[in-house]
Parts: C-alpha cells; structure tokens; sequence
C-alpha cells in the first residue's frame, strides 16, 4: 500500500528518471537521502520493507512514493517491488540507491550518464576508494566479488554494490528472484544472460558504522552461498568439475598413504582403501554431473 505524504504519479506524464530506495529500520537516514535523490530525479519510491520504526512516515514527508511490505522480506525482494513499480511506470532510467546513507545522491547524474550512451545496466564502483572500507570487510568482499565474476562470467569489480542505473530495456528484461542481497550479483548475472550491455563508473566509498543493520559475517556467508548455487546453475562444468577435481585429488593423497603403510609394513589398511575407493568414485560422478549439466544447459 502507499504510505501517507505520497502522491500517485500522473499516468499521462512521462518519468524521466526514477529513483527507487529500498529501506529497512533506515528512519534516520531515508529522509535526507529522499531530499537529495529528488534534486536530479522526477520521482523518488521508497519501499519500506517492514519496518519496525518511522521510515514510511519520514520518506513521505520527505516527499517519496511510499510501498510498505508489511513484514521485513529481504533486500531481494525490496528490490523486485521497485522493479515493478518501474515496469508499470516506464521510466527512462531507473536508480536504484540504499537508505543507509552509503551512497551519495549527488553522483546521480554521473551514474546515468552511460545510460544516454547505450548502456543497461550501470553499477556504482567502490573500487577506487576501497581503502576507505574495513580491513575485515574488504577481505570478505573481494571473496564475494571473486565469486559473483566467476557466476555472471563479466569483469564488473564491484558486484555487490547497490548503487546503479537501468534502462528501460533493462527494466523489461530483467526477471528477478532473490529475496536476499544476493539480488545485486543476480541481477548481473540475469543481464550478463540476456546480453544487456554493462558498465562501471567510479563513485564515493562512504562507510557509516551504524548505516548497516546485518551482521557483516552472516550478511557474507548468505550471499556467498547464493553466489555458489548461481555458479552451479550457469557453470555447471566448472563448478562440478572443480569439486570432483578436489575429491580425486584426496583421494592421490589417500592412495598414496595406503601404498607407502603398504611397502613398509606389508599389509593394506584397509579403511585408507575403502576411503580412496569412494572419494574416486565421488569424483568421477561429480564429474560427470558437470559434464551432462552443461550438455542439457547448451540444449537449451
């Protein structure tokens, strides 16, 4: 439902540009960060996804379009909402940017000019000012980053950032399903798929101690995971062909074990060999999954 302090827009008048915040817990920032946004957009939308104090009542009165979830479901599936909202509207250029006050509104017009230039999908770039993150989340981050490359099979640097620009072709063809923060590796990945043309440019790497309401550890080990399950889905050859690498490769180790208690002692341990036989085994089934995988997914 809209919030109060909104207003629904003319559906005669054409959107320009859109900006779409999603928010939770965020009443202390989301206010200046609307303020702000509205300098370079035509329509800020705020999904307030159920939260538990003022962030609906502070974006309306700072003059966004509010959409309540009425429970907290995840950033994905903030994000999904906001990109119906832009396929009902048919904005020029959507932009996406956080309540947390970790991206700075005034970089708008930076962020969509490659959009003017052809491009679907902009991302806002960390990269350049990465030493301004912390040293335990940089680590962590540059995992992530690693692993969302390997998934959308592209060189975007800085894929889990939620500061970014669509196009209208964008907007239509990306098909979203993540409920987490994972949604901003899939949403490469889905435009990596449909050829969409990608882009980075360079913005602000602000950190606020008290901006992020998710621990940094689980927050990580959530979208890695999600990350994996995406490199299994579009590298299936890859994925199962490195881990049954890995079980083939204990299993030389545990061979090797077994002969040297072998030529030393003159009898075969026989749990080592009932291990190496089934990490052989385990291997060249992993193997062959990623091979018949990636057929069925060439079929296609």
């Amino acid at each position: 439902m809209k919030g109060s302090g909104s207003r629904a827009p003319d559906k005669g008048h054409k959107i320009g540009i859109l900006a779409g915040i999603s928010a939770y817990n965020e009443a202390r920032y989301v206010g200046s960060i609307v303020l702000q946004a509205r300098q370079y957009v035509d329509e800020v939308i705020v999904v307030d996804d159920g939260s538990t104090d003022n962030t609906a009542m502070v974006a309306g009165l700072a003059g966004a379009t509010v959409i309540r979830h009425t429970e907290n479901r995840g950033k994905g599936a903030a994000i999904q909402s906001i990109l119906a909202e832009a396929k009902r509207r048919n904005p020029d250029i959507l932009v996406l940017l956080d309540a947390d006050a970790q991206h700075d509104p005034n970089e708008i017009p930076a962020l969509t000019k490659p959009i003017s230039e052809g491009f679907d999908l902009v991302i806002g770039s960390r990269e350049a000012q990465k030493d301004r993150t912390p040293r335990y989340r940089r680590i962590g981050q540059k995992v992530i980053f690693r692993s969302s490359r390997l998934a959308s099979k592209t060189n975007i640097v800085d894929s889990e950032s939620g500061f970014r620009a669509l196009s209208p072709k964008a907007i239509k063809k990306l098909d979203l399903k993540a409920k987490g923060f994972a949604i901003e590796s899939e949403m490469i990945t889905s435009a990596a798929d449909k050829n969409l043309k990608i882009t980075e440019v360079p913005i602000s790497n602000i950190y606020t101690k008290d901006g992020s309401t998710l621990n940094p550890i689980r927050h990580g080990i959530d979208v890695l995971s999600r990350i994996i399950v995406m490199i299994s889905q579009r590298r299936p050859l890859f994925f199962f062909g490195l881990a049954g690498g890995i079980l083939l490769v204990i299993a030389l180790i545990i061979g090797i074990r077994v002969i040297n208690i072998a030529a030393s002692t003159g009898t075969l341990a026989i749990g080592s060999t009932i291990l190496t036989t089934l990490f052989i085994i385990a291997g060249i089934l992993t193997i062959f999954t990623g091979i018949i995988l990636n057929a069925l997914g060439r079929r296609k």
